[in-house]
């Protein structure tokens, strides 16, 4: 049986252990700033100012996986590494806890050149209280880790998915590396993360529910974890699939390497397949620095257009299921039919657009599926190109004369009614695509 200690004991007494304690290089860096200090800050100074008779104040458990005569932090080192740094203000103590990510040493030093200028009450570490874990199996002290985290609210489903499957690649030079990359994509990782599971969750064979856009970040968490973390493979090794249009004696690779509905399995193939999907995300979506007519379109009518947010959502995930079936060829192309075809509920008779309408508008014409289950790219764009689209009925609305007026003039259809607007706006996209063909 792996041997576990539990222990529950003053942060001072922590302190003071003889085995350093460590954070293992692969961990979420340090990110609190200020503004979480502050509020931890808060919460001890309301226990101080209870009544004299109070048990000590309870920081919570962490876990500590013993190795190599260290007790690597694998939860917990938030709350730690701030009363370190408050800790040494105070009394000018030697760091308790060896640090080695850039990102953390960076928020480290600020942090401290902040606390070092403000007065704040002093900090009794005799009077904080701590339960720890001490487990000498790694695997162990992750599965305490998830136990803690699924259903709480400290990390995002996409940190606790990190530590699931770093600590699954044995090798400590590819984990590292492994690491390393995961930090330089960290800024788009969760939103990759919640349009993956929305594609692979839309199926409509699996039926799963897919959280709406008022979603406790409790509810994602348990939804990423049991998507990418419970049900993956347990084999290490990579393995991808992808689209290949064969003729005669050639054969041609359509679509990446992965795709978003494969069969996953823990470690590295999860994270290649991430990391594979955050570089087309970047691709199609992180456009502000570019400038050709596909970037000027995405930064202007679909990033900027007010009202539209459960649209974009829609269309983000049509977009990228584009792309994982057939990639960025003829991204420009699809995204204008795909724009009429989501887009044009702003204009229709509803004068508010709600998820739940967009969400039955994408049930009833199975957008997402068509895309899943065509063979080439021009299937999908000749049923774009075909469907009619609601018809468009203004009235006063002034959210949707808004609408159509940017439409008019980025589209720089000239004087349009209501009812020439849709046949013009094809005619445009003919010609915008002829134009720009070459771009992307």
């Amino acid at each position: 049986m792996e041997e576990i200690t539990v222990e529950s004991l003053t942060l001072h007494e922590l302190f003071q252990k003889e085995q350093s304690l460590a954070i293992p290089e692969y961990q979420r860096p340090y990110v609190w700033t200020p503004k979480e200090i502050n509020k931890f800050l808060s919460q001890i100074k309301q226990h101080e100012e209870r009544a004299d008779e109070k048990p000590l104040f309870y920081l919570g458990s962490i876990v500590l996986h013993k190795k190599d005569g260290l007790l690597q932090i694998i939860d917990g080192q938030q709350r730690l590494t701030t009363l370190q740094i408050l800790s040494h203000i105070q009394s000018k103590s030697d760091f308790g806890i060896k640090y080695s990510h850039p990102i953390s040493l960076k928020n480290i030093k600020s942090n401290h050149d902040y606390f070092s200028k403000k007065d704040f009450d002093l900090i009794s570490f005799n009077n904080i209280n701590i339960t720890i874990i001490i487990v000498e199996d790694e695997d162990l002290a992750y599965n305490f880790f998830e136990t803690l985290n699924t259903g709480g609210k400290r990390l995002s489903g996409t940190d606790i998915l990190k530590a699931h499957h770093l600590r699954s690649i044995t090798k400590i030079t590819e984990r590292n590396k492994y690491a390393v990359n995961w930090e330089d994509r960290q800024h788009n990782l969760e939103a990759v993360n919640k349009l993956l599971a929305k594609a692979r969750r839309i199926d409509f064979l699996k039926q799963k529910s897919i959280p709406d856009k008022f979603a406790s970040a409790e509810n994602w968490k348990n939804v990423l974890t049991e998507d990418f973390a419970e049900n993956v493979g347990k084999e290490n090794f990579d393995i991808g699939y992808s689209l290949v249009e064969i003729e005669e004696n050639t054969h041609r690779i359509i679509s990446d390497k992965y795709s978003i509905r494969q069969p996953l399995n823990q470690g590295k193939n999860y994270i290649n397949y991430l990391m594979s999907f955050s570089n087309a995300y970047i691709s199609i979506f992180e456009t502000k620095k570019r400038i050709d007519f596909y970037s000027t379109f995405n930064n202007f009518m679909i990033d900027q257009i007010d009202g539209t947010v459960d649209l974009r959502s829609f269309y983000q995930l049509a977009l990228l299921s584009f792309v994982d079936t057939f990639g960025t060829a003829n991204l420009l192309e699809f995204s204008l039919w795909l724009f009429r075809h989501i887009f044009s509920l702003r204009l229709s008779e509803q004068s508010r657009i709600y998820e739940a309408t967009v969400k039955n508008y994408v049930d009833e014409t199975k957008i997402i599926e068509r895309i899943f289950q065509a063979f080439n790219y021009m299937e999908i764009i000749t049923y774009l190109k075909e469907y009619e689209t609601l018809e468009i009925k203004i009235r006063d609305s002034k959210v949707k004369q808004r609408f159509f007026d940017k439409c008019r003039d980025f589209f720089t259809m000239g004087e349009v009614s209501d009812g020439e607007f849709d046949e013009k706006l094809k005619n445009r996209i003919e010609e915008i695509v002829k134009k720009h063909k070459d771009e992307i």
